[in-house]
């Protein structure tokens, strides 16, 4: 379709409204996961795993955004919590396979309020066609594979420039983070 000023504004609104959804599933995930005392990596990686199936320790870091060293202590933790366990890969043995455990159990409060927040996220869709959800499932599915594309390409390009400064979040070596507690001018 041609991009027109007002097709730009729409897919730019439409971008926006998944930035927010992010930007509040964020917030959600950490409760939940503190709510279960573990960490919202570990329970996003279990998560995966669940949903996906086994993968490799270096598979799971991309998900995450981990090293491949941290992801290692991520393991530990959700072996430790029988939410994974590593096998060795049938095909090739020197390798590794994190295989899906359980999930944690999660309390009757905490499975009540799961259960009023994918309520209330259903209704929204109440106004959809079947036809109009497809299409909408579809576009996020192709904007999750773009998204995740590019954020390894990202990572890919720039590991050795990008530092996580301590008190602020990651910036380009060089650059001074101005918010960060104790930064020198």
């Amino acid at each position: 379709m041609p991009a027109t000023p007002q097709r730009k504004d729409l897919i730019a609104e439409h971008l926006q409204s998944w930035r927010q959804i992010i930007q509040s599933a964020t917030p959600w995930m950490d409760a939940i996961a503190a709510a279960q005392g573990v960490h919202p990596t570990d329970l996003i990686a279990a998560s995966y795993l669940n949903d996906a199936g086994a993968a490799t320790a270096g598979r799971l870091a991309e998900i995450t955004g981990l090293t491949t060293g941290a992801m290692t202590a991520c393991i530990d933790r959700l072996e430790r919590a029988a939410f994974a366990k590593r096998e060795a890969d049938s095909q090739d043995r020197r390798k590794v396979v994190i295989k899906p455990g359980k999930l944690p159990k999660l309390s009757k409060e905490l499975l009540a309020f799961r259960a009023t927040t994918m309520k209330r996220a259903e209704e929204a869709f109440s106004d959809y066609t079947d036809s109009e959800i497809r299409r909408m499932t579809e576009c996020m599915r192709k904007l999750a594979i773009i998204f995740e594309k590019e954020a390894h390409e990202f990572k890919k390009s720039h590991r050795k420039s990008l530092t996580l400064p301590r008190g602020g979040p990651p910036t380009l070596r060089g650059q001074r983070n101005q918010n960060a507690r104790g930064s020198r001018k």
